[in-house]
């Protein structure tokens, strides 16, 4: 009597079946172990991103950042380098009354490593702290500077002064106890010569979770100010500026000398020297000698740069030689 083909197999499996599962026990266990020892693992960190619900606020997530272990081939693990990596808790809803819940990590929660096998998320738990919504106004600190201009110093002038944080409304409410101030980004002077305008970033609260900012920048108008200062300079004699063709004899100044004050940079009156300024009274053209005093002029060595001459006393008269006005 002939036996077909399945007729064998099926009277083979009966005489051998549990030798036959053993071997594909074996088989597996062996597959696994070798796809072991040729994958490789790597630990990323990744940031946890919650979203809330509306009209809840976020005051704290414990912890901010988790550790994730993926195995896989080294060429797998390429993508991770370029890949935005976060551990995304959604459609977060809340029903404790305590304004603490607890949410388990799993696989799903990550983003941005498709294809890649989790074989850990430590802690596996992150814990959320909330709070009902709410909004203070908080004043802006003066923003600050770095560095220093090419000459002078900075001032700096700054709109709007307040600024409006959303956020958890306990923890608003105890940083405006405390009298807290918003910063702004410091503001780069450095080898500056003119004033500029610049919008320049708020700074959240150090303690507040993710708060929402209106305005988030402030306009910043900086002016670069010259260090000005003033050197004077005593017995610096008094000059007649004779017209053309006078012949009398000149009369005689009182006081025969003067102090001059310059104001400028630092910088520009240390390289003047006493002896390189002249300071004129112009004689007037009538052979008279003037009895109203004659106002100064100052003329000071080529390439000096000053913002203010002034002479002490400003003006002086006219005396004849003999002593008489």
């Amino acid at each position: 009597m002939k036996v077909d083909l399945r007729q064998r197999m099926l009277l083979w499996g009966r005489e051998n079946g549990a030798m036959a599962l053993l071997a594909l026990v074996l088989a597996l266990f062996v597959y696994l172990t070798i796809l072991e020892l040729v994958s490789n693992t790597t630990t990323r960190t990744v940031p946890v991103e919650v979203e809330r619900e509306p009209g809840v606020a976020l005051m704290a997530v414990r912890p901010a950042v988790v550790q994730v272990t993926f195995r896989g081939a080294l060429n797998e693990f390429q993508q991770l380098d370029r890949a935005d990596l976060r551990m995304a808790v959604k459609s977060l809803r809340i029903r404790s009354d305590e304004g603490v819940v607890r949410i388990p990590l799993r696989r799903g929660n990550l983003r941005g490593a498709s294809g890649l096998r989790v074989v850990n998320i430590d802690p596996p738990v992150v814990e959320i702290t909330f709070d009902h919504q709410g909004e203070r106004e908080f004043a802006i600190a003066p923003p600050q500077t770095e560095g220093k201009p090419f000459r002078g110093h900075a001032e700096v002038d700054y709109t709007p002064r307040t600024a409006i944080v959303r956020g958890a409304r306990l923890q608003l409410d105890r940083l405006h106890d405390a009298g807290v101030t918003l910063k702004v980004e410091p503001v780069n002077v450095d080898g500056r010569v003119q004033g500029f305008t610049r919008r320049v970033a708020i700074l959240p609260p150090a303690d507040a979770w993710q708060p929402e900012i209106a305005p988030e920048s402030v306009t910043v108008k900086v002016a670069i100010l010259p260090d000005n200062i003033q050197r004077e300079f005593a017995g610096i004699p008094v000059r007649l500026a004779l017209l053309a063709g006078q012949t009398n004899l000149p009369p005689r100044v009182e006081p025969p000398e003067v102090t001059v004050r310059l104001t400028g940079w630092a910088e520009a009156l240390q390289s003047i020297a006493t002896n390189a300024i002249r300071v004129y009274a112009e004689l007037p053209a009538s052979d008279a000698v003037p009895t109203n005093p004659l106002p100064l002029q100052v003329l000071l060595p080529p390439g000096a740069t000053v913002d203010e001459v002034t002479t002490v006393p400003d003006a002086v008269r006219l005396a004849l030689p003999g002593g008489n006005r």
